[in-house]
């Protein structure tokens, strides 16, 4: 089993690193902690601190000197900023990358000894998320070797009021088979779950990341006509959104007024005699990712206080 020993942080790819910051130091409340340029790695960054996220940061790639991954990463997607992967230690890289040989996972880049990147979902499927392992001792895995320690940046105005990144969310076309690949693969834990016809147009499931409070949502595609579907069949099996908690919701709604950026689909209700209310931000406005918003008036009470699986 390949052992993940937690979540380290989440990156996006940018060609353009400044947007990037005015978008999410300005709205989100991130703050800069380090910045770098290597372009003997081709990459520059800058990683950034969210707030209430227990450990785990922000990262902004860009390209750096000629060619390199970074780059045609981001030719593949048409110049487009996207989430790049997804970044964790293990406690034994060599034992992770026999783990991924062994299941058929193929690595697309890599520092022999330092860090691996590798798509963990079936391969059978065609790339999924990608993730990128380093082992213990050597905290650098993003090109970031000599990265030079900055002072956060105030924020302009108000900000969403973020209280930690709650899950990132993967399309997929059976939402079982995937859960049962990542129980088996890596030790994740199913805790919550919808009815198989609970959603007109989709059902999703939530697992539990090893030493992470980050969660793992799946989301399958239901009937004729489901936005799921729709999202497979242009971008497969990868990562559809990440999901924030915010403190304050009409705060975080002021806010994003304030910055002009739009929500759509908002949704509000009540369980065990609580309120949540959810919304997203299209990826244009939130750096080539889709970003979900929710509050919820007591811990539990937005999707998890009834959707317990039965234990087996």
């Amino acid at each position: 089993m390949l052992k993940i020993y937690r979540i380290d942080h989440v990156a996006v790819a940018a060609p353009d690193i400044d947007k990037q910051l005015a978008l999410l130091e300005g709205l989100f409340g991130f703050r800069r902690t380090h910045v770098w340029d290597n372009p003997a790695a081709g990459v520059r960054g800058v990683r950034l601190a969210v707030p209430g996220a227990a450990g785990q940061t922000w990262v902004v790639l860009a390209p750096s000197g000629e060619g390199g991954s970074l780059q045609r990463w981001l030719d593949e997607k048409g110049g487009r900023p996207g989430l790049h992967h997804v970044g964790a230690e293990v406690p034994d890289l060599d034992a992770a990358v026999a783990e991924l040989d062994k299941r058929g996972l193929q690595v697309t880049d890599s520092v022999p000894g330092l860090w691996v990147e590798a798509s963990l979902s079936p391969p059978e499927h065609g790339p999924g998320v990608l993730w990128r392992l380093r082992g213990p001792g050597h905290l650098a895995m993003l090109g970031d070797d000599d990265a030079t320690a900055v002072k956060p940046v105030d924020a302009n105005g108000p900000t969403l009021g973020i209280r930690g990144i709650d899950h990132i969310c993967q399309a997929f076309h059976d939402r079982d088979e995937l859960s049962r690949w990542y129980s088996d693969l890596a030790g994740f834990v199913e805790v919550w779950r919808t009815a198989d016809d609970e959603i007109p147009d989709m059902a999703d499931l939530v697992l539990n990341v090893p030493g992470s409070s980050i969660c793992w949502e799946v989301i399958t595609g239901r009937g004729e006509d489901s936005f799921v579907d729709k999202f497979l069949a242009r971008n497969g099996a990868a990562a559809h959104h990440v999901t924030f908690e915010v403190a304050d919701w009409d705060a975080a709604l002021a806010a994003c007024g304030v910055h002009d950026i739009p929500t759509f689909d908002d949704e509000e209700g009540v369980k065990d005699g609580a309120a949540w209310k959810h919304t997203f931000i299209h990826p244009k406005h939130a750096g080539g990712v889709l970003v979900q918003l929710f509050w919820e008036e007591r811990p539990g009470v937005w999707v998890r206080s009834d959707k317990i699986p039965p234990a087996n």
